[in-house]
């Protein structure tokens, strides 16, 4: 009976060295379950008297035995394998089973189990690593961009938009933060009726958006099945008002003096035609008005120019004294006719400056010659300078009468002209070229009017560091 004790102790080892398997009862519950069909076998065989009923338990005895001899370490480790996936399945950090039977089925399943684990875990980073990029590039946007589920609920949201709508427009019902008819009926169109793409208008803080609802194509992470994007139309919308206004204002501008020529042409070939004196008279007129017509043609096209060129910025090492000077011997005559004079009281610029020397002798030559027509005959015009935080700085000064202050945000847009001032003839764009030409230089222009103190034009331009000057010493002549 030695070889029962072996078995007894054999099992028993099993049954300590597992802590894993499952209660003995479930255990004993299998064993009983495989056997069942031997069992019943040798009921059948005592039945019909083929074996006696002490040799049937005896067998059946040694079945049930070998059962749990054969079966107890694959009933280990499959409450090991089965233990391993639980805490798998919980997200818990747990190392590989110790299974008894390294090359086995079990072994195998693990191997498939940690295989399809790993392959799990790098797409989830992967997934994970691309959904941040996503967010990122979405948030680098500079346009707002919302995202809709099914129900029209904004699910998401990129920072330009967070900003605009407020940081807690997640969740929030689409028609409760767009309350406007419009979009509410865009977005219902595309959600609901399942329509491709819808646009419309939307006006908030000044601004005007071009929105553009579309539906995804496939359902994307969240939920989400449509994106709305808005694009600022203001800047165009400016843009496009602002080129209506100056098509309207060249029209009346060409239409007045062409109007004025028309009729003297007229009038000279009808009743004045063998008048000497009319004719002289007329023709002055005439050829006044058409020089009027050349300037306004001619300051277009340098407005055209100008723009034209924004975005090649000046090269060219200047001097603003020398332009300053020059501009002033231009306009020393003109000044004489009204006993007026020019001062200078320039500043000594140890660094020159990157420009066009052509450009800012046309700046400078409109505004001393602006302050010599609309300052007081017998006056003194001052050009001053002064070196301040690496910029020149230029300021023309005069007396007279004030600017009102109502004009003076509008002194330099396009054909704009002071009421008070429009007996003096001109074009109504030479301060509209003069801050493009500064813009274009990278530095600003501001006015200073009052009773008290005059009227004064300061110019300032950024100083030529060392870095461009001898970029500008070195670059190849064309």
């Amino acid at each position: 009976m030695r070889w029962w004790r072996k078995l007894f102790v054999h099992i028993r080892d099993n049954i300590r060295r597992n802590e894993n398997i499952e209660t003995p009862y479930r255990f004993v519950e299998r064993v009983l379950t495989l056997s069942l069909p031997t069992a019943l076998t040798l009921i059948l065989f005592v039945g019909l008297n083929e074996i006696n009923p002490d040799s049937a338990l005896i067998g059946y005895g040694v079945v049930v035995v070998l059962t749990i001899v054969l079966t107890l370490p694959f009933f280990v480790s499959l409450q090991s394998v089965s233990d391993y996936v639980s805490d798998l399945a919980d997200e818990r950090d747990v190392s590989t089973p110790d299974l008894r039977e390294k090359d086995g089925e079990s072994a195998r399943i693990v191997e498939a189990i940690n295989q399809m684990r790993s392959i799990w875990v790098s797409r989830s980073e992967m997934l994970k690593a691309q959904t941040l990029s996503d967010a990122a590039v979405l948030d680098s946007l500079p346009d707002p961009l919302l995202m809709l589920n099914e129900k029209g609920n904004l699910i998401g949201a990129n920072l330009a938009a967070r900003r605009m709508f407020g940081r807690e427009i997640r969740g929030k019902a689409f028609e409760d933060v767009f309350p406007d008819e419009n979009i509410k009926t865009a977005a219902k169109a595309v959600v609901h009726d399942r329509k491709y793409k819808e646009q419309t208008e939307f006006f908030v803080g000044g601004r005007a958006f071009n929105v553009k609802i579309e539906r995804l194509p496939a359902e994307a992470n969240a939920g989400a099945v449509a994106v709305v994007s808005f694009y600022d139309m203001t800047a165009r919308k400016q843009f496009e008002q602002m080129q209506a206004d100056f098509v309207a204002n060249a029209s009346h501008e060409l239409r007045t003096p062409l109007s004025i020529m028309s009729g003297f042409i007229e009038t000279l070939q009808n009743t004045a035609k063998d008048d000497k004196a009319a004719r002289e008279r007329f023709l002055s007129i005439m050829q006044t008005q058409a020089g009027r017509m050349a300037s306004l043609i001619e300051s277009l096209l340098s407005l055209s120019r100008l723009q034209m060129n924004e975005s090649v910025k000046p090269s060219d090492s200047v001097s603003v004294p020398d332009i300053v000077a020059n501009a002033k011997k231009m306009l020393d005559g003109k000044a004489e006719k009204t006993k007026s004079k020019i001062v200078l009281k320039l500043c000594e610029q140890e660094k020159n400056i990157l420009g066009n020397a052509d450009e800012l002798m046309q700046v400078f030559q409109n505004l001393i010659d602006n302050a010599l027509k609309y300052g007081q005959p017998q006056s003194t015009v001052t050009v001053s300078s002064k070196v301040e935080n690496d910029r020149y700085v230029v300021s023309v000064h005069n007396t007279g009468d004030p600017i009102p202050p109502a004009a003076l945000p509008h002194l330099f847009e396009r054909f704009y002209r002071v009421a008070e001032k429009k007996k003096i003839q001109g074009t109504g764009l030479g301060l509209a070229i003069v801050a493009q030409i500064v813009k274009h230089h990278g530095g600003d222009i501001r006015v200073e009017s009052s009773v008290e103190d005059g009227t004064s034009f300061i110019v300032s331009l950024a100083c030529e560091t060392s870095g461009e000057a001898e970029t500008a010493e070195t670059a190849p002549a064309d």
